[in-house]
């Protein structure tokens, strides 16, 4: 174990003497270095939603897993691609769904490793109205709504139902079909 030990001007670490501010120098940059590396969340974000009394509650089902842990329940990590650019800092975080859209899936702007983004609703209800409202025409109604197909364009390719791409800070991520299909049987049962 290192010894440290104070020495007029200069301070004896480990048997090698630096000077005092030198030593505070690497001080302030290992506080800095550290706080680079952890994620600026809101606390509500990366939490799974409590039970009555406060507590985390069991995951209901995979789709309600792979949202809050990007692990589904055979254990699985869910990796991506791309996403935020967190400047190649030697912790790179794991990100789930709800550290961008938040628990309750209605996204909004916020700080993540001192990059600021937003990330949009993604609560059925908003996916299926906006895909809906796209696809009316001559005054008709369209019954199509959002699909599965689109929902896997965005999560897997990074584009919208249209075929433009998504902002860059969303990863691709890499699950498969079944996976896939639980996460988004899970966003419909968002309120």
């Amino acid at each position: 174990m290192a010894r440290v030990r104070s020495i007029g001007y200069e301070v004896c670490f480990s048997n090698q003497v630096f000077s005092v501010k030198k030593y505070w120098l690497f001080v302030l940059l290992g506080l800095a270095l550290t706080a680079c590396s952890l994620p600026l969340r809101l606390s509500r974000r990366s939490n799974p939603p409590p039970d009555d009394f406060g507590s985390p509650q069991e995951f209901i089902s995979n789709g309600e897993q792979i949202y809050f842990t990007a692990t589904n329940t055979r254990g699985d990590r869910i990796t991506y691609r791309g996403g935020p650019d967190f400047g190649r800092m030697m912790m790179q975080p794991r990100l789930t769904c709800a550290d961008c859209h938040a628990s309750d899936g209605r996204g909004g702007e916020h700080w993540m490793h001192m990059v600021y983004m937003e990330a949009p609703d993604i609560r059925w209800e908003v996916l299926n109205n906006e895909e809906s409202e796209e696809h009316q025409g001559d005054g008709e109604h369209s019954q199509e709504g959002y699909t599965l197909e689109m929902f896997r364009k965005a999560v897997i390719e990074g584009q919208h139902p249209d075929g433009e791409p998504l902002k860059q800070e969303m990863p691709r991520w890499q699950m498969d079909d079944q996976d896939l299909e639980d996460l988004f049987e899970y966003l419909k049962t968002l309120p």
